[in-house]
């Protein structure tokens, strides 16, 4: 129990401690159950015998909140300090109580939050009866990043690590608008989504290489970034790379053989 109480509240950022779902990890442990439980089991078994819902308006709204949301966690970063330089400068985490230290690890709680709301999405796709799309990219994609912010914010809560909350944020603005339009039938939309749907994969890829740079600037040995934290982040970023790229691999070649059948 030393052990625990060490690693768990004396060695955590001790302005989160006591912040709603930034303390004991085992409402997350619970939170993620709870999520398989219904992805996999209560959702689909509530679903057998019933119509797929539509969901139109409510996806309309859920994405554009989503944009807003990731603007408004770049704002904040950017008066907390953030600026490009985070990419490449070692910047160490500010546990002091300067406002604009507390106003970034306020932020990386923000992150863990819209995380959090992001399993939703699943749920959504099971009402909708589209379980096709509850893939292990997916699943793991969501968990994986819920579990980071969880970590972020109780032990990192600033350095130049929030490069990933910036180059996360903006692919998401992206991705989000892109569902947005997808999803009406409006001439203008309908144009910028066919022109552009094969580049969102694609930025992710590269958002991905980006954070692994930022991630491996970090070990530099003069700079007190968190040893542990990147030896979690590292290889997390090279699983979701490899699954984004047989992702986009199997759906590029998918596309490529409709369009020789088609000529």
């Amino acid at each position: 129990m030393d052990l625990y109480q060490y690693y768990i509240y004396e060695n955590a950022d001790q302005r989160t401690k006591d912040w709603f779902l930034a303390g004991s990890p085992f409402p997350m442990v619970v939170i993620i159950f709870c999520y398989l439980a219904l992805i996999y089991y209560i959702v689909p078994r509530y679903m057998r015998n019933r119509e797929a819902f539509q969901l139109k308006t409510f996806m309309g709204i859920y994405n554009l909140f989503q944009v807003f949301y990731c603007v408004f966690l770049i704002a904040n970063l950017v008066k907390a300090g953030w600026r490009p330089y985070f990419f490449y400068q070692c910047v160490e985490t500010d546990y002091s109580d300067n406002p604009n230290a507390v106003r970034m690890v306020e932020t990386t709680w923000y992150l863990m939050m819209i995380k959090l709301f992001e399993l939703l999405e699943t749920v959504l796709f099971v009402l909708r009866k589209k379980q096709n799309q509850v893939t292990l990219l997916h699943v793991y994609h969501h968990i994986s990043t819920l579990v980071i912010a969880y970590i972020y914010t109780k032990y990192i809560g600033g350095s130049m690590l929030t490069f990933s909350i910036v180059a996360n944020c903006i692919v998401h603005i992206i991705m989000y608008s892109y569902y947005f339009m997808s999803a009406y039938n409006v001439s203008l939309f309908k144009f910028l989504v066919v022109k552009y749907k094969k580049y969102i994969t694609k930025i992710q890829l590269i958002q991905f290489c980006l954070m692994m740079m930022n991630n491996l600037l970090g070990l530099n040995p003069r700079c007190n970034v968190s040893r542990p934290f990147l030896a979690m982040y590292i290889p997390n970023i090279l699983i979701l790379t490899y699954l984004f790229y047989d992702f986009y691999k199997k759906s590029y070649n998918k596309s490529k053989g409709k369009e020789e059948k088609l000529s």
